[in-house]
């Protein structure tokens, strides 16, 4: 069976003029929306189920926060810091990380769809247990980003460096890794099973699984 073409990304919806703003405090079950917030300051603070609608990030310092049940749609995240965060189960809509540091951030269990990661560096995110739809990373730094047990069907990761990731228990199906590095990515047969790669990668791919491939007629080694 062919794996699906990827989903084309749909971008955030954004009205024609918004207010600039601000967020002191988060605060629980908070709504906010039609904003753009620049240099803002959540480090050290926590919310449950805070919604953020058609809003956008410049230079803002979100990490580390503590955030479970964010849900975020329509929103752009530029230049943004957001290493250090634990948000547990987000639900991101058409969402935007634009040369955003997500260094050691933890997004578990998380739902992203229509989502780009645009020269972002994600070294040590963890992703775990969650689902992608619709997502693209594109010139992403995802050495050792852990994608463990997570749905990456569809997903276009675009001249990213995924070195040393760890892809265990991964549904890759139809995921796009052709230009990427995959230098010591954790990850078997069953997992790259419907992935799509190009003929280096196949190769690389073969070593990390242990395959020696040799030439007709080639003396194997001694």
């Amino acid at each position: 069976m062919k794996p699906s073409p990827p989903k084309a990304i749909r971008p955030p919806r954004f009205p024609k003029r918004m207010s600039a703003g601000s967020i002191p405090a988060l605060q629980d079950d908070g709504e906010y929306s039609m904003l753009e917030l620049s240099g803002c300051h959540w480090a050290g603070q926590s919310a449950a189920r805070a919604v953020f609608d058609t809003m956008v990030f410049r230079k803002a310092i979100l990490g580390p926060s503590r955030l479970v049940k964010p849900r975020l749609s329509d929103c752009r995240l530029e230049t943004s810091d957001l290493s250090g965060i634990v948000w547990e189960q987000a639900r991101f809509r058409r969402v935007e990380f634009l040369e955003c540091r997500i260094i050691g951030a933890q997004l578990l269990e998380s739902d992203f769809e229509d989502a780009l990661f645009q020269e972002c560096i994600l070294e040590r995110a963890v992703l775990s247990s969650a689902k992608f739809r619709a997502a693209r990373f594109v010139k992403c730094k995802l050495r050792e980003a852990s994608f463990e047990y997570s749905d990456l069907s569809g997903v276009v990761f675009e001249d990213c460096d995924l070195a040393r990731a760890d892809l265990r228990c991964a549904v890759l199906r139809g995921a796009d890794l052709r230009g990427s590095q995959l230098d010591g990515v954790q990850a078997g047969p069953e997992e790259f099973s419907g992935a799509i790669v190009d003929s280096a990668q196949a190769l690389q791919i073969a070593g990390l699984l242990g395959i020696v491939i040799r030439e007709k007629g080639e003396e194997p080694l001694a």
